[in-house]
C-alpha cells in the first residue's frame, strides 16, 4: 500500500477479486462483511484518507455474476454503494456493477466481466451507448473487466471473455486500453484494432505462469501514466514494489480466440493508441 500512496497517484483501478469469496460451501454475510472490512481498514480507507480515487470492477470473487452468489453480489454492492467515486458517473451507469466516468480526458468504463464466454446484455449496452456518444478525437478510453479477453495464464485458458460484439465495439470506437485481472500476470500487449490489454498481476491469493512457460511471475501492481505526449506502462513487483518487471522478459505473442497480441515494446509508437500508436492501475 505504501507503494502506491508514495506515487500519488490521480487514480487508483481495482480489476476485482478485492475478497477471498466464491468458496463452497458458501460464506455467510457476517464471514464477507467481516473480509470487506478488512480490506477497507488496509486498502479503501487509507486511499479515502489519502485523497486518492479509488474505482473498484466486480471480479468472480468479489461479486460473481454466475448463479448461486446472490449473497456475494448484494454484499459487493452494499460494501461500495458506500464508496461512490467523487467523479460524476455517466448515464447508464448501475455503480458499482457497471459504470462509466471520465477522469480528465480519459474515459473510464468498467463492465461486469466475472464469467466466461459472452458478455451479460447490460454490459453490452452500457459500452455501446457511452462509446457512441462520449468518444471523440481527444480523448484515451479506458474498459476495465476482470476476466481477459486473452488467455494469458497456465490452468485459466478457459476463463477469457468470447464475445464478438465486445471485440467489434474495441475496435469501432478506437479503445485504447483494456484493463483485466483473474490470471495474475502481468502484460500489455497490442491486439490487431490497436487496443492494448492490459493484465495486471497480483497483490495477494495465487501468482501464476504465464501459457507455456514454468516460472511464476511475481506479485505486483501496473503503473499506467496518461500524458499529453502519449503513454507509458510499467510493473513494479515485490518484494518492495521499487523493481520494474521487464516487457522483454515476457512472451512476444499471445495466441487468442480473436488473433494475438504483440508485446507492447515490440511496436514503435506509444500515442494514446497503441497500434496507430495495466489487483491496480495508475
Amino acid at each position: 500500500m505504501q507503494a502506491i500512496l508514495d506515487l500519488k497517484p490521480d487514480l487508483v483501478i481495482g480489476a476485482g477479486d478485492m475478497v477471498a469469496g466464491q468458496k463452497q460451501p458458501l460464506l455467510d454475510q457476517s464471514r464477507l462483511d467481516d473480509m470487506w472490512a478488512a480490506f477497507n481498514q488496509t486498502v479503501a480507507d487509507p486511499f479515502k484518507q489519502a485523497g486518492i480515487e479509488f474505482l473498484i470492477s466486480p471480479g468472480n470473487h468479489d461479486g460473481s455474476a454466475l448463479p448461486g452468489f446472490e449473497l456475494e453480489q448484494e454484499r459487493f454492492r452494499a460494501q461500495w454503494l458506500n464508496r461512490q467515486p467523487g467523479l460524476r458517473l455517466l448515464e447508464g451507469s448501475e455503480w458499482p456493477r457497471r459504470y462509466a466516468l471520465w477522469l480528465g480526458k480519459t474515459l473510464i468504463i468498467s463492465i461486469d466481466g466475472t464469467r466466461p464466454g459472452r458478455l451479460q446484455q447490460a454490459d453490452l449496452d452500457l459500452l455501446r451507448s457511452t462509446l457512441s456518444r462520449e468518444s471523440g478525437k481527444d480523448r484515451s478510453i479506458i474498459v476495465v473487466s476482470h476476466l481477459p479477453q486473452w488467455p494469458f495464464a497456465r490452468g485459466r485458458e478457459k476463463d477469457i471473455i468470447t464475445d464478438p460484439d465486445l471485440t467489434s465495439l474495441l475496435g469501432l470506437y478506437g479503445v485504447d486500453f483494456f484493463i483485466s485481472g483473474h490470471h495474475h500476470v502481468f502484460y500489455s500487449g497490442v491486439d490487431d484494432h490497436g487496443t492494448n490489454h492490459l493484465a495486471v498481476g497480483p497483490l495477494g491469493g495465487n501468482a501464476r505462469k504465464f501459457v507455456g512457460q514454468s516460472t511464476r511471475e511475481p506479485f505486483s501492481f501496473v503503473v499506467l501514466d496518461i500524458n499529453s505526449d502519449g503513454f507509458s506502462v510499467s510493473a513494479l513487483s515485490s518484494p518492495d514494489f521499487k523493481q520494474e518487471i521487464s516487457l522483454t522478459g515476457l512472451p512476444t505473442k499471445i495466441k487468442g480466440p480473436d488473433g494475438f497480441l504483440t508485446r507492447l515494446d515490440l511496436l514503435k509508437s506509444t500515442s494514446a493508441h497503441a497500434v496507430i500508436d495495466e489487483e491496480t492501475a495508475k
